[in-house]
């Protein structure tokens, strides 16, 4: 494997993606490699303020489940400013988490970069809150392609959604699996990402990253 790559582990909650990130970066150490994890999930900088006025106006809620885990939901499909202005802001504060994150300390060292979720998984968040299945062909959607290398591994990972449900309670409480795990196979799909099964035990999974890196 060759210096300084990005190696990204992305999917729907319940999927195993922090634990698949963390067994990659000990088997890459374990082959004498410079890696470091980096959680690159969603970042709110600028859109923190509109996330805040679309709850006051109804148009996002959080559900607190009796083990204190949240769920989210955001309906900005309702308002045509806010699902327009939305997609933007978050353009800005994922390019800013990128370049701090992952292409400023890949420029300044050959450290290979393990990044728990990636933009593929901001992408899906537009695509859900904004009720948007074809946003990755929109203007702003391919903005966002634009920032991904050319020298991404992508992993995806999916499994059913009974599987997902029986892992978490925040997942088995989701509204939205269902379209959350659609639109992942959507990106997977246009983007030639590669598909895990993540039905399996951790270790049979990790078996078949590892094998391909």
């Amino acid at each position: 494997m060759s210096e300084s790559r990005l190696i990204c582990i992305v999917g729907p909650d319940g999927a195993g993606k922090s634990t698949q990130a963390e067994m990659l970066l000990k088997e890459l150490k374990s082959r004498g490699h410079d890696c470091k994890y980096q959680w690159l999930g969603f970042n709110h900088f600028l859109s923190l303020p509109l996330l805040a006025f679309a709850r006051v106006i109804g148009l996002s809620e959080i559900r607190t489940l009796e083990s204190g885990r949240k769920v989210g939901y955001h309906y900005f499909e309702r308002s045509k400013v806010i699902s327009w202005l939305y997609p933007l802001l978050l353009l800005v504060d994922t390019l800013i988490a990128y370049v701090t994150e992952v292409a400023w300390p890949r420029k300044q060292s050959e450290t290979t970069i393990v990044c728990d979720r990636f933009i593929f998984d901001t992408m899906v968040n537009i695509m859900l809150s904004t009720n948007q299945p074809s946003f990755p062909q929109t203007y702003t959607g391919r903005l966002f392609l634009r920032l991904i290398p050319d020298d991404t591994e992508a992993f995806v990972l999916l499994a059913d959604e009974e599987t997902l449900r029986g892992r978490r309670d925040d997942v088995e409480a989701d509204e939205s699996i269902p379209e959350k795990i659609r639109y992942y196979k959507i990106i997977a799909e246009r983007l030639q990402l590669l598909v895990i099964d993540a039905s399996r035990s951790p270790e049979a999974i990790h078996r078949e990253i590892a094998a391909t890196i």
